[in-house]
């Protein structure tokens, strides 16, 4: 059998990561071996990410540059687009016969059958006609179809989970595993894109979750990441009611939240030592999800959800449904059980008609929170958001930059005084990868990312290893192995 050769790169997100994890699987299992290098691959795939502007401008580059190299070395390369760029999966009309009437396609969001692949309606295709196809990953039983018009041969694959939210994803990460529990978005905040490309909440059964940790669990891995766009919403669609009140938030009698029960079972899963999950939503957060992190032994003491800016006013035009004072509130309280519990956080800089004033509310944030980390972005219209049609980008880039780099030197301040009460402390880590330095990394319970020199042949990927802190080298730990 002729194997043929792929190349993925992903942007961004944890949740592409996961879902390029899906990818993996089938191709695998059809028959196609991952490589590392570009120049080798016969199918190339950009697992896309639209929240900003950079990132879309990126593929399209490294597309560009893909057809150009083709012309020098005559090698045929397929390429393919997934993640949030894509609105519709589509097969570019040069590679098969197009024989029904292009208006009947028009109107199609999700494909129904076989046949409905064979449209070219992406607004993409407007853009390019340098990729071959576009993919939505939930839609990834169409996708052997796909390959098997396009590489004009039969592609097998496993059809046992062959729906998005069955299919399993193949772990790279042996200590390591990304469990997606749910999909997509309903919050609908006005600069963003997600909710328009990737279509309505939809949760995970939670038996389906726990045979798969448990199945990476046999397997040995010792981390798992519970993941989605808003994880602590888990099956809010079938139980609205638990979060149509503040009082239900707060009040420690109320009834637990369905993500807290989902936490309370993976707890209980035998060789599973650390319990992470991302992306939190602060106006969802409910205090039986704080406390996991002190009632539950395996919850990690960190957490990541978004405050986007510190004026209220600001929030409200994003369409975010917390204030600065609720924000504020979850984070003491989880500080006030854990000093050196770790928080970070989105922001975005001069959202449109952001005031000094307003600006300055994030300023005093930084201040007063102390963020362990922050991924801090210069506001990007993204066509298709209600941001894009309603509030006219009213700010020069060079003002953006100004605001930005005024975060990050408070955010580079934080994360020395957050991370200074560490300094010889000894703590367990799980060893997740190697970089170029040939140095381990990963990170404490408390998400502090740790670096020292590989040179233990008795150490590997996805052992846990007792380390004393030494210094801190910028944002990074320098450690020792303690024995």
């Amino acid at each position: 059998m002729n194997i043929m050769n792929y190349f993925l790169q992903t942007f961004w997100c944890q949740m592409n990561y996961a879902d390029s994890e899906k990818i993996n699987m089938v191709l695998l299992q059809s028959w196609f071996k991952k490589v590392s290098s570009l120049k080798d691959a016969d199918l190339v795939i950009f697992n896309t990410c639209s929240v900003r502007k950079k990132w879309e401008d990126k593929v399209f580059w490294m597309i560009n540059d893909l057809r150009k190299e083709e012309k020098i070395t005559w090698k045929k390369m397929i390429i393919w687009i997934s993640g949030c760029m894509v609105r519709k999966t589509w097969l570019n009309q040069k590679l098969y016969d197009f024989k029904g009437d292009r208006e009947a396609t028009k109107n199609i969001e999700f494909l129904d059958s076989n046949e409905s692949v064979l449209n070219s309606d992406d607004k993409i295709f407007w853009r390019t006609d340098k990729i071959d196809f576009v993919f939505r990953i939930e839609e990834i039983n169409f996708l052997t179809k796909l390959l098997s018009i396009i590489f004009k041969k039969d592609i097998w694959n496993d059809e046992k989970f062959n729906e998005y939210l069955q299919i399993r994803q193949y772990q790279e990460n042996v200590g390591s595993a990304n469990v997606i529990i749910q999909t997509w978005c309903d919050n609908f905040c006005t600069y963003c894109i997600v909710p328009h490309t990737r279509w309505r909440e939809k949760s995970r059964e939670k038996i389906d979750i726990l045979d798969e940790i448990r199945e990476v669990a046999v397997n040995w891995t010792k981390e798992v990441y519970l993941i989605w766009q808003n994880v602590n919403s888990y099956w809010k669609e079938f139980n609205a009611k638990l979060w149509n009140m503040w009082e239900l938030r707060w009040n420690p009698k109320s009834t637990i939240t369905p993500f807290r029960e989902l936490l309370n079972e993976v707890n209980k899963i035998d060789w599973i030592d650390r319990i992470r999950f991302t992306s939190s939503n602060p106006h969802d957060m409910t205090k039986d999800i704080l406390d996991s992190h002190f009632e539950l032994d395996k919850t990690c003491n960190y957490l990541h959800f978004a405050l986007q800016s510190g004026d209220n006013d600001i929030l409200k035009s994003m369409n975010r449904k917390h204030t600065y004072e609720d924000f504020k509130a979850q984070v003491e309280y989880l500080r006030s059980k854990d000093p050196l519990f770790s928080i970070s956080t989105d922001i975005i800089v001069w959202f449109p008609w952001e005031t000094e004033e307003q600006f300055q509310n994030t300023v005093n944030a930084f201040k007063e929170l102390e963020f362990d980390f922050a991924f801090i972005a210069r506001y990007s219209e993204r066509s298709g958001t209600i941001a894009a049609t309603n509030f006219k980008d009213n700010v020069s880039s060079q003002e953006k930059a100004r605001r930005w780099h005024i975060l990050n030197l408070l955010l580079a301040e934080s994360v020395e005084k957050r991370s200074k009460p560490m300094i010889w402390r000894t703590e367990e880590i799980l060893i997740s990868w190697v970089w170029k330095s040939w140095n381990f990394y990963w990170r404490t319970r408390n998400f502090k990312e740790v670096s020292f020199p590989s040179d233990d042949d008795s150490l590997k990927i996805g052992d846990m290893v007792n380390v004393t802190i030494e210094k801190l080298d910028w944002w990074i730990f320098r450690w020792t192995i303690s024995r």
